[in-house]
């Protein structure tokens, strides 16, 4: 229970923090990752991404990328668990969820199993430097990475002022991220 309350508390702070960020370093942080994660892209294979929701750091210029080559898998929500989509059009191929959460439409998206993933970028609200990472309290992206095998890339995506000092509170079923690229 102390680290459920200790997580709930730390969200609103770092939630509070990354929202302070100014437009003119968001549009610089998105930038700067387009540039540093299209090295780490693998070639012709795909790449799980996410559509930023309020304040995480933006994707849109990676996606796009992404989408042109046919290689953009993005995540569902269906039943409390992660389904992923390959997105080739984010024009025609995406809605807007109940949530307000740009998502693949699966009625024109072809489904694609975990297996098929090379990399994940996986975005939260904080980070520590052992790649433990504070997500909204879902355990969405948990269950995801538990349920990769082999164990595939995943790169934690914020920016720097998401990395905490502190180790973060950690649960059993928490499953840190291989590396962290914050901008």
């Amino acid at each position: 229970m102390a680290n459920r309350s200790c997580k709930a508390a730390l969200r609103r702070t770092m939630r509070q923090k990354r929202d302070l960020i100014s437009p003119l370093r968001r549009a610089q942080a998105s930038r700067n990752a387009f540039k540093a994660l299209l090295e780490k892209v693998p070639s012709r294979s795909f790449t799980l991404s996410y559509a930023s929701i309020n304040s995480e750091l933006s994707l849109v210029l990676l996606n796009r990328y992404l989408a042109a080559t046919k290689s953009l898998v993005l995540p569902f929500v269906q039943n409390h668990e992660l389904k992923l989509y390959l997105v080739h059009d984010l024009d025609k191929q995406v809605r807007i969820s109940p949530w307000g959460i740009v998502e693949p439409n699966p009625e024109v998206c072809q489904e694609v199993a975990m297996q098929q993933i090379d990399l994940a970028l996986i975005p939260a609200l904080a980070f520590d430097g052992e790649g433990h990472r504070l997500g909204y309290g879902k355990g969405f992206y948990d269950r995801l990475l538990s349920n990769s095998e082999p164990e595939m890339m995943s790169i934690g995506i914020g920016f720097t002022e998401q990395l905490l000092s502190a180790k973060l509170p950690v649960d059993p079923h928490d499953k840190p991220v291989t590396s962290l690229a914050l901008f």
